[in-house]
This record gives C-alpha cells, structure tokens and sequence, in this order.
C-alpha cells in the first residue's frame, strides 16, 4: 500500500448540491469517493500503471470515539484511510502531519506556518474515510498531526486530499 507523502488536492469531503441527506453521508456515498476513483485516477496514472492498481475492498471501520454509521464496505482503487489504517501506518503526530503540493495551495488548501514538517513546509488538515460524531462530519488529521475523531464538516473545501492506493507488482 502507498499514501501520498503530500496533500494532493484540496476538496470537500461532499460536494455541496445534489440529493444527499443528512443520513447518506458515509464514505460509500461521498463525491470524495467518485473523484478519486474517476477524475484523480485517470489523470494521475497512464494506462499502464493504472493496471497495476488492483480494485480492493475498501473497510467501513467505524470512529472509535464515536458511534456514526461508517456506511458499507466499497470497492476501490483509489482510497482515504480510516482512522484504524492511519494509526497502523503512521508511527506518531511528525508522522501524519502533512504538507500540501502547490497544486493544493493554489486550490485553497488552508495552512498554519505554526506547525511544519521537518523540512520547514507549512501542514495542512486532511481527510480520513471514517465517519466524525455526526454523518455530516468525516475524521480528519490536523495541522500537528492529530486525528480530530470529531471530524469536519463534510462541505469544508479547505482540507488537503492524501490518496492511498494498494499496487500489485505482479500483474
């Protein structure tokens, strides 16, 4: 598995419109979701590479704090990690904090210059797929490195994007 060393891009867990309610809102159901599997995809990797992506079955892991409906597995390529997956893969706060490309800060994403990276780039929040304390919050990572269980408002366009995606070397 690989996570994106850097926020990518910068959108809204939800796209704002549509005919989602108030209890649809799950990783499953959210525009995040669609664009990274179509648009982020495509436009990132050639069609050889992208036959090194298999579709993997994405878990609903729960918040652990919280008792939000996490939705139903899905099936992707292209995927935001779940609270339980980020502590698996990131050893400590430095680890989670983020820096942004320039593609993502001339997007909008939100950063503090108070908290930096060890090479002195300002961090950014990002997404996770597991839900927040309501289905109209997603968990996320903020500028220090710790995961707000809580989340941020689904329609927040200011949170950088971290893609993971699994890569079989073997097809």
């Amino acid at each position: 598995m690989v996570i994106s060393k850097y926020a990518l891009d910068c959108k809204p867990y939800l796209q704002s419109g549509g005919d989602i309610t108030w209890g649809d809102i799950t990783w499953g159901e959210c525009t995040l979701r669609k664009w990274l599997n179509d648009e982020f995809i495509n436009e990132a990797f050639g069609t050889e590479h992208q036959k090194l992506i298999p579709t993997v079955v994405v878990s609903a892991d729960k918040n652990p704090e919280n008792d939000t409906n996490p939705g139903k597995s899905t099936k992707d390529k292209v995927f935001l990690l779940s609270i339980k997956e980020a502590e698996k893969y990131f050893a400590n706060d430095e680890a989670w904090m983020c820096a942004p490309t320039a593609y993502a800060k001339a997007n909008g994403v939100y950063t503090d210059d108070d908290y930096t990276t060890e090479d002195g780039e300002a961090t950014c929040w990002w997404w996770l797929r597991s839900p927040g304390y309501t289905q109209f919050y997603a968990a996320c990572v903020n500028f220090g490195g710790y995961v707000f269980n809580r989340g941020c408002n689904v329609l927040y366009v200011e949170d950088g994007v971290r893609p993971a995606l699994w890569i079989n070397l073997e097809p």
